[in-house]
């Protein structure tokens, strides 16, 4: 589907709670972190009642870019994960007038869904544009770190993707040195990282970003399996 039109029907404003039920799981933080065993996991099986690939974006926004992969990829489940419940919204009404029926969205904290992520359940992750927490004393709040690294290591099948976007070249330097440090992953591109990104359908963020004139740097890298 042309962007023009995928972004068209995008913008769109329906308010349909059959849609919000079909598409959009809200979790309490105290629920998550009190009965996260109550709950369903986040597995193609859980949430779509089949054995499909799974892929998922970790601040999906209003998931244009997300979308825009399921619309392409019919026989692929997708989960886009945000605590923004007026940016998941829109993320329904995207899927919805486009009749998606391999996605989600699910409005909780990634630091209280931890539990619920599956050994070797996810295909690709997807980590575009988060929060930097440039201020010094922010960056504990960082959420690329050794433990987010364990986390996604654990989720992701053997030769599954991580792909890294940010346009913010020191938090993007840091979150490069770390990975490179890590012995479960892999870089699949040749070059230390790339600059630009030109999918069909981009992101919220990276529109906003590029019109500001800011550069996009990027890094994928594949779980490798570990002898």
């Amino acid at each position: 589907m042309p962007r023009r039109t995928f972004l068209r029907y995008a913008k769109a404003d329906i308010r349909d709670e059959q849609a919000l039920h079909t598409y959009l799981v809200r979790y309490r933080a105290e629920t998550l972190f009190q009965h996260w065993q109550t709950l369903p996991t986040v597995t193609s099986q859980d949430l779509f009642a089949n054995a499909h690939p799974l892929e998922l974006e970790i601040g999906c926004g209003s998931a244009e870019y997300l979308c825009s992969l399921a619309a392409k990829a019919p026989a692929t489940n997708f989960v886009g994960l945000d605590i923004s419940g007026k940016a998941l919204s829109r993320a329904v009404e995207t899927a919805s007038l486009l009749a998606l029926r391999n996605i989600k969205f699910i409005n909780a904290d990634l630091q209280f869904l931890y539990p619920l992520l599956r050994p070797d359940s996810l295909r690709a992750v997807y980590l575009h544009f988060p929060d930097p927490h440039c201020k010094p004393g922010h960056r504990k709040r960082r959420l690329f770190n050794t433990d987010f690294l364990d986390r996604i290591s654990t989720s992701l099948q053997t030769g599954g993707r991580l792909s890294v976007m940010t346009d913010v070249e020191t938090f993007f330097m840091d979150m490069l040195n770390l990975v490179e440090q890590d012995p479960r992953f892999e870089k699949v591109h040749p070059r230390r990282y790339l600059l630009g990104f030109e999918p069909e359908v981009k992101s919220l963020f990276q529109r906003i970003w590029e019109q500001y004139g800011e550069s996009v740097y990027r890094f994928e890298v594949c779980k490798l399996r570990l002898q």
